[in-house]
């Protein structure tokens, strides 16, 4: 990319939850577990979507100009200088301590990161009656196509008194930002990414009744993230043929109540102008939570 560069802006069609009475009476779930046959509701998920066309607009040559925390998402130039990402005792010895690293460095008044996720995704077809294992993160999932945020602020706080129990009450009483790639760390393997890039919207004009809490039901564990309901205010974003070093930082969830943006829906779209025999895009994304440690007498978090 150089100085000449011109901004290439995508138009595509991506799915929102469709705003049902239905969810007036019953709250949004998808069920990833077998179903008793003996369980009088045999639905594995309640939810409908609706198809928009949206705008998506090219951010290169300004990726710098987005910020967590005006925007809920930036975008960074950095090499993790780590190739091994299928085999996952290297991805968590080898890589998750520079995704720390980067997210300490990168990050406004970081104490403290703990990842309790994260997941490889490519843009291939699985042979039918394939059987994805959820709770192996090495087992490849397709690109998410509805818009939406990760985790709801409830399945945030959640998470640290389960898996954080013995210091969750000290951690609650700070600012505490929820990340994937960092407040999530998403980035490309090896290829730059042109068939199925990832947008974020601009999270300064999302409101909390924009969108639907929806339950995952899970072997292991019970969680929620927030379905996106359309909104013609929103604005797409993008970065044309984002490469493996230009790493999105990505706002799930941010408890502090003094900046613009607290989350950043993101979706992945179908790109309709690809090279013929461009590669399929490879990524890889990285939860965590993140925290700054509690000042002064500061009170709890609690929704």
């Amino acid at each position: 990319m150089n100085g000449s560069y011109i901004p290439e802006d995508a138009v595509s069609t991506i799915k929102y939850l469709k705003e049902l009475e239905l969810y007036e009476r019953e709250k949004p779930f998808q069920i990833l577990i077998d179903i008793p046959k003996s369980a009088p509701d045999q639905r594995y998920t309640n939810l409908v979507y609706e198809d928009r066309e949206e705008t998506f607009h090219d951010v290169r040559g300004k990726e710098t100009t987005f910020t967590l925390n005006d925007h809920g998402f930036t975008y960074r130039r950095h090499n993790f200088e780590f190739d091994d990402y299928e085999d996952r005792e290297a991805v968590e010895a080898n890589y998750l301590p520079k995704v720390e690293d980067f997210i300490k460095a990168e990050v406004e008044d970081v104490d403290k990161v703990f990842f309790f996720d994260w997941r490889l995704r490519h843009n291939a077809s699985l042979p039918k009656g394939t059987i994805i294992d959820l709770n192996d993160p090495t087992d490849w999932l397709l690109p998410a196509v509805h818009a939406h945020v990760d985790q709801s602020p409830g399945a945030a706080l959640s998470r640290t008194l389960l898996q954080l129990p013995e210091e969750a009450d000290f951690l609650l009483r700070g600012r505490r930002t929820w990340v994937t790639g960092m407040d999530s760390v998403w980035k490309p393997l090896r290829n730059r990414v042109e068939d199925w890039p990832l947008a974020v919207c601009d999270g300064s004009n999302v409101e909390e009744d924009d969108l639907l809490e929806t339950d995952h039901i899970r072997r292991q564990y019970n969680g929620a993230n927030m379905n996106a309901l359309y909104r013609e205010k929103y604005k797409w974003y993008y970065l044309r043929r984002q490469g493996p070093d230009e790493p999105l930082l990505l706002k799930q969830f941010d408890s502090a109540t003094d900046v613009k943006a607290i989350r950043a829906p993101h979706v992945s779209f179908e790109h309709r102008h690809v090279r013929v025999n461009a590669p399929k895009r490879e990524s890889i994304e990285v939860r965590a939570l993140v925290y700054t440690f509690p000042r002064d007498n500061a009170k709890p978090f609690q929704l």
